[in-house]
């Protein structure tokens, strides 16, 4: 199952036609998703940093207070420009800018973040 955290419903949208094979679960809190995911492990997270409420960054810490959430990969994608280097440590397997990013690559990511959950490590 793949976590994706976006408030903006144009994106959700974009994410569900782009991933329409896999199982999604979409929120639009942080909060309410690391609140969810207490309950159900996901496979895969892809996170927007700038929420409305908490910032991506809060999610982040908080699932890294998490054993289990805290090894689960992480995408972020976001109008935010970041260094993949700086997120590693969050468990943050790939970063992609929206303005630039093309919907092969965040596939790519998914499927070897997804691999890598079978396999029982972080993808590269």
């Amino acid at each position: 199952m793949i976590a994706i955290i976006e408030d903006d419903r144009g994106w959700e949208d974009y994410y569900r036609q782009l991933l329409a094979d896999y199982d999604l679960r979409c929120f639009h809190d942080g909060l309410a998703a690391v609140r969810w995911m207490d309950e159900t492990l996901p496979d895969v997270i892809i996170l927007d940093i700038l929420l409305t409420g908490p910032t991506g960054f809060a999610v982040l810490n908080e699932l890294q207070s998490y054993p289990e959430l805290a090894r689960v990969p992480v995408i972020v994608v976001s109008s935010v420009q970041l260094s993949p280097q700086e997120l590693v440590k969050y468990g943050v397997v790939a970063v992609y800018d929206k303005s630039e990013m093309m919907p092969a690559e965040l596939q790519k990511s998914v499927q070897a973040a997804l691999e890598g959950a079978r396999d029982g490590k972080k993808a590269a």
